[in-house]
């Protein structure tokens, strides 16, 4: 319980008058921007009916029509829940959702990536993605902490994790039930603090392997 005459907690996104947020950034092959309802097709409604993409979400394949998916989007206030595309560079072509649930006070982020089409995984997309998606919630919205929380049996993000360098913080046992056999299914807990996330940035412009970043408002 706060004490009398404390002084009350400001978050950094509480200060800006708890607006939406609204992404739009890139790197040199990706471009991360907040998902419009007027953005949904129908290729990208029917990557949620994808068994590949659902068995990583742990989510049962249910066809959701345009209509529903925009309502869908119009769900996500873009503060506490954002939900973006990810999108190729220079074409602009629809590749993948990514998702941030935000902790306003405590400043921590939990974030979330799907791949659409199978042709585009495999590719490095997801850690791309990542990287941008990194670099704006820490540097720009002031989260001091990320998390990603992949089924065990979801290797490929758990491979995005590993390169990434983030910390293993544990297992959470039967912490799932699968959606179509109902088996109870371990989840890992990765997590990047600000201080890592700094060390790593540090660490790649030593090797100049720093990453182009852009986007409106910021030097190219």
């Amino acid at each position: 319980m706060p004490q009398p005459g404390a002084k009350p907690i400001v978050t950094p996104l509480a200060a800006q008058g708890l607006r939406p947020v609204l992404v739009d950034r890139w790197s040199e092959r990706v471009r991360i921007r907040t998902l419009r309802p007027a953005d949904v097709t129908t290729e990208i409604a029917a990557w949620l009916t994808d068994p590949a993409v659902m068995e990583g979400l742990n989510a049962p394949q249910k066809a959701m029509g345009l209509d529903a998916f925009r309502a869908y989007v119009v769900s996500f206030d873009n503060l506490k829940r954002n939900l973006m595309l990810i999108l190729s560079r220079p074409q602009d072509r629809a590749l993948g959702l990514a998702v941030m649930e935000v902790d306003l006070r405590h400043r921590l982020g939990s974030l979330h990536l799907i791949i659409g089409e199978a042709e585009n995984r495999g590719k490095n997309i997801a850690f791309e993605a990542s990287a941008v998606l990194l670099r704006h919630f820490f540097r720009e919205r002031k989260l001091e902490k990320v998390t990603f929380q992949p089924l065990a049996r979801n290797t490929a993000a758990i491979a995005v994790c590993e390169r990434f360098g983030l910390r293993l913080e544990g297992t959470l046992r039967a912490h799932r039930i699968d959606g179509r056999t109902g088996d109870r299914l371990d989840q890992m807990l990765y997590a990047l603090t600000l201080e890592e996330y700094e060390e790593r940035l540090k660490m790649a412009e030593a090797a100049g392997a720093v990453r182009s970043y852009a986007g409106p408002g910021l030097p190219a």
